[in-house]
């Protein structure tokens, strides 16, 4: 049954799509900008393997970071099931799950929850009901075929061991399997690759058998990771008082005992693990590959310019 929301009522039900979505959440949103109270109710779903996120955002062809900044680019590309896809002509909002959709002219934007007139359609479906003919079936296809005739951005996918006859699993991680960050940021020309090209999870024993790549394939996958726009824009003879979450990257005040944003404090604090694989370096804002964590925010070779920075703070 359709219901018609506005004001607070209507973030509240965006946020239960978000809280309660098991399989599937669909962000359907031109821009998107987080506050702290959206990461953190994001940041309730960040280690759920078996939720994909599928994200489309739109419109500012050659400037996108007005559409999704990079801080909220890198916060949305830590969940370990995400596609995320580029339309550039899109107009339209939508939320939704596998039991319940908003379709609703709000974007995912922080001043627009605040201060703009915003209104939308909820409505609920059951599983049973789910390849029945209704509206709601009808959004939800169709934000997959916007997502499969739309160039994907960024795709990671869980790496799964199954046992009990498929009736159960391991989780062994997350492989980033398209990543266009780069390309996208720098108005770089990229080759198309769409969703229905890549798998919805990869077999462990089938990638532990994969060969080893050799150094220059390496490299060449890799070669993006040098060209970080943040690390980029960094003065290392100049003393600045910034350092750079170790989980998404965004800049924040530097301290190496205090490594994470405030929203990534909350998402690590929930298991406390000082030792965990985080994604950057605090003092660089390089991607770390895993060689950073809350007991070693810096990667060893930043260790001696950093020393400097700590010295002059303490």
């Amino acid at each position: 049954m359709a219901k018609f929301l506005t004001g607070e009522d209507l973030e509240n039900a965006i946020c239960e799509v978000i809280h309660s979505a098991k399989e599937s959440l669909i962000i359907v949103s031109p821009y998107i900008k987080l506050d702290e109270y959206f990461k953190n109710v994001f940041l309730s779903k960040m280690k759920d393997h078996k939720l994909h996120l599928l994200l489309i955002f739109g419109k500012n062809e050659n400037e996108y970071g007005k559409s999704l900044s990079i801080n909220d680019f890198e916060f949305f590309k830590a969940f370990p099931n995400v596609t995320i896809i580029f339309s550039k002509n899109l107009h339209g909002k939508y939320y939704g799950n596998e039991k319940m959709g908003i379709l609703t002219s709000i974007n995912l934007y922080d001043y627009s929850f605040k201060n703009n007139v915003e209104f939308g359609v909820y409505s609920e479906i059951s599983i049973l009901d789910r390849f029945k003919p209704s509206y709601d079936n009808d959004v939800f296809n169709y934000c997959y075929t916007l997502a499969e005739n739309n160039p994907s951005i960024y795709i990671k996918r869980p790496i799964v061991e199954k046992k009990l006859l498929g009736l159960a699993a391991n989780y062994h991680g997350s492989e980033v399997l398209l990543d266009c960050t780069v390309e996208l940021i720098n108005n770089r020309k990229f080759k198309d690759q769409f969703i229905q090209n890549y798998p919805s999870f990869l077999e462990y024993n089938d990638h532990i058998n994969n060969p080893i790549k050799t150094r220059k394939e390496f490299e060449k996958e890799n070669k993006k990771l040098v060209e970080n726009p943040i690390l980029l824009n960094r003065n290392f003879n100049d003393f600045e008082e910034f350092g750079f979450c170790i989980r998404t990257g965004e800049k924040i005040p530097f301290n190496p005992e205090k490594p994470f944003s405030y929203s990534a404090y909350l998402s690590w604090a929930y298991y406390e693990n000082i030792d965990f694989e985080e994604n950057y370096c605090h003092f660089s804002g390089e991607p770390s590959n895993g060689k950073t964590s809350m007991a070693k925010p810096i990667l060893r070779k930043n260790w001696i310019k950093a020393q400097k920075f700590i010295n002059r703070i303490y």
